[in-house]
């Protein structure tokens, strides 16, 4: 786990506008994790689906 970690102000606002069961999911993405691993597959593609389709957020790639 990183011992240090932030986020800039648009992951920010990103984060406060997720419902909060995507939330978790977001923010372990953004910490270089790869939330597949970390979840069962059902709900590893139900939050991929939401992220991507509502929010354009492609948790299966990182930038």
């Amino acid at each position: 786990m990183p011992s240090h970690f932030s986020m800039t102000k648009d992951e920010q606002l990103t984060f406060l506008r997720l419902p909060v069961k995507l939330r978790g999911t977001y923010v372990t993405w953004l910490m270089g994790y790869n939330p597949y691993f970390l979840m069962s597959r059902e709900t590893y593609y139900r939050h991929k689906r939401e992220l991507l389709s509502t929010f354009g957020i492609d948790i299966a790639h990182r930038v």
